[in-house]
């Protein structure tokens, strides 16, 4: 007689939950909420710190951004401090908020710099290469000027504007100013004449009058940033009470034509 197999014992399967997606989800949602609970219980602002300021005091730069010791460190955007201080403080051009745990908030701003002063109406509107009207004055005050050029509805904070005939002299000045300011030269500038169309007069140091085209095919900031070589040239260093004219009209090449 054959021998009966012997059954294997029959194991039952453990049954699992039949929601485990819900669970794993509950649980993320409790670690999330915890953290906000620690973030807004723990993180409170003690310490503010304001670097790159010059103009502005401190506690100025402090208010007007809007933050306070005891606010939660992750409840202050960098958006609405930078947008407070740039629209009620004009000098300041760019702003950085950096947190640092677990209680501290850095402010970094960099100021901007009088380029160049724009007549209007009996006074003066002091602006930075990027054509933000800085404030009003009664006099240049020894910052270079600018002629050829009418502001239209000009104020503090906001940006050089002016009729459509003009609007390309604008965008033209701005160029400028910005080229000479990444080229060491924007300290040197004296004066920019914006009234005639198919060029554009500055003079340096009292002693080099440029006329730059403003239609070169490589732009006019190809070439005012490679002209502080061509002033440094040996021929020019060796007059220094020599004027010249430099034209740079063609786009292929710089001309020093003594006076």
């Amino acid at each position: 007689m054959a021998q009966q197999q012997r059954r294997r014992p029959r194991y039952r399967k453990r049954r699992r939950g039949r929601h485990p997606g819900l669970y794993k989800a509950l649980s993320a949602v409790l670690i999330l909420a915890a953290v906000v609970v620690a973030c807004a219980v723990f993180f409170r602002v003690s310490q503010i710190e304001v670097e790159g300021n010059s103009r502005y005091s401190d506690q100025e730069i402090i208010d007007v951004a809007g933050v306070e010791v005891g606010e939660n460190l992750f409840s202050i955007r960098g958006a609405r401090v930078s947008r407070n201080l740039q629209s009620h403080l004009p000098y300041i051009r760019t702003v950085s908020v950096r947190r640092h745990l677990p209680n501290a908030l850095t402010i970094a701003v960099t100021e901007s710099q009088v380029r160049a002063a724009v007549p209007q109406g009996g006074v003066w509107w002091l602006m930075d290469e990027d054509g933000k009207l800085l404030e009003q004055a009664s006099a240049p005050g020894g910052y270079a000027t600018v002629t050829g050029l009418v502001p239209l509805a000009p104020a503090v904070g906001t940006y050089l504007a002016a009729g459509e005939e003009e609007e390309s002299r604008v965008d033209d000045l701005e160029e400028l100013l910005t080229a000479l300011a990444e080229g060491g030269l924007a300290d040197r500038l004296d004066r920019v004449d914006l009234s005639e169309d198919y060029r554009i007069t500055f003079v340096l140091d009292g002693r080099f009058t440029v006329h730059i085209s403003p239609t070169l095919e490589k732009g006019m900031a190809y070439w005012l940033r490679r002209l502080p070589q061509y002033l440094e040239h040996d021929s020019v260093a060796r007059n220094p009470s020599q004027s010249y004219t430099v034209e740079i009209m063609d786009g292929t090449r710089v001309r020093f034509i003594p006076n």
